[in-house]
């Protein structure tokens, strides 16, 4: 049991150091030598001490692992409504880049390496599991952001898939579409929700599911297209993993002299600025990442504030978008 009750003296009279220094290397000031720093910062721990603050102001780090980059993607969106809802809460926080390379081989975040404690970290991404295992080591109280991970028990905010593909099957099954196909990374945790809410769509719309409808993105799909175009078997609407690769699609199927939406419907997801700039404007869905960003700041302040609640996982909704590259095949 961690004592609320140690000081920076207790500390400063343990190691024989003045209480100045403590102070410095618990803070992350300058002023203190390495060694003497990391022997500060053991003693703290061994004693149970605990930085006294307000209730409402907590030290945060903010990992990722996808540099920043014009992508049309929702990651920027991501990282700056995680920080917008940090700011009103009067936390203070700081945002790192960690590449595949560091993960690879275990290295401590800047802040940490400094030996900046954090009362708490929100992880944007998926990372390796070994890699969360030794932040895991490092910092007590840790959130996912999209990162969803069936082998990990920890708090995750992430988007519910399974909805968004039934949701999205039932809209074209609805506009008399009746064979329906996906393209996505079949890898992708997210994809295989997709599909799992796209089939039972079918299902429960007695509409049969075919494998070959369902194409895998990691490998050069279109021989899959083609082939498919060349037996008179191309299903008259696809879903795509993203926007993005909806409009590869869009782009693939124009070329091969396949119109869109008059032969086939493509549908994406994200709502990102491509998806109401391509010819036609993109059906896709609005992953609601305000609200997402919200409650992974507030799902991670009671985390800290209740270390021994139980872990939560929470997929939030998306919102439709209707725009111009879905036809209705009823009459």
């Amino acid at each position: 049991m961690k004592n609320n009750k140690v000081t920076i003296n207790d500390i400063a009279a343990a190691l024989s150091v003045s209480s100045v220094s403590v102070s410095r290397a618990l803070s992350g000031q300058t002023g203190v030598g390495e060694e003497l720093k990391n022997k500060i910062i053991e003693k703290a721990k061994e004693l149970g001490y605990e930085k006294s603050k307000k209730a409402d102001q907590f030290n945060i780090l903010v990992l990722h692992q996808k540099p920043y980059k014009e992508d049309n993607s929702n990651f920027s969106s991501m990282v700056q409504g995680v920080e917008k809802f940090l700011q009103n809460t009067n936390s203070d926080y700081s945002v790192e880049f960690v590449d595949n390379d560091n993960q690879k081989q275990l290295t401590l975040p800047y802040k940490l390496s400094k030996g900046i404690q954090f009362d708490g970290a929100i992880l944007i991404g998926r990372f390796t599991l070994k890699y969360l295992s030794f932040i895991q080591g490092k910092i007590d109280n840790l959130v996912f952001f999209t990162g969803y991970y069936p082998s990990v028990d920890c708090d995750c905010i992430r988007f519910n898939f399974v909805n968004a593909g039934y949701k999205l099957c039932e809209l074209l099954i609805k506009k008399g579409h009746t064979k329906i196909g996906f393209i996505g990374n079949s890898r992708f945790i997210r994809n295989k929700e997709s599909i799992l809410g796209i089939t039972t769509a079918l299902e429960d719309y007695k509409l049969p599911s075919k494998n070959e409808y369902f194409i895998p993105s990691e490998a050069e799909y279109s021989s899959s297209l083609i082939e498919l175009i060349r037996t008179a078997n191309l299903p008259s609407a696809f879903i795509c993993e993203d926007d993005i690769k909806a409009v590869e699609l869009m782009k693939f199927l124009t070329s091969q002299k396949i119109k869109v939406p008059g032969d086939v419907s493509v549908i994406g997801s994200g709502n990102t600025d491509i998806s109401s700039l391509s010819t036609p404007t993109l059906t896709t869905l609005d992953l609601n990442l305000e609200y997402a960003c919200q409650a992974v700041v507030e799902t991670l302040l009671k985390r800290i504030t209740n270390p021994n609640k139980p872990y939560e996982n929470i997929a939030i909704l998306s919102s439709l978008i209707e725009r111009e590259s879905v036809k209705s095949l009823r009459s």
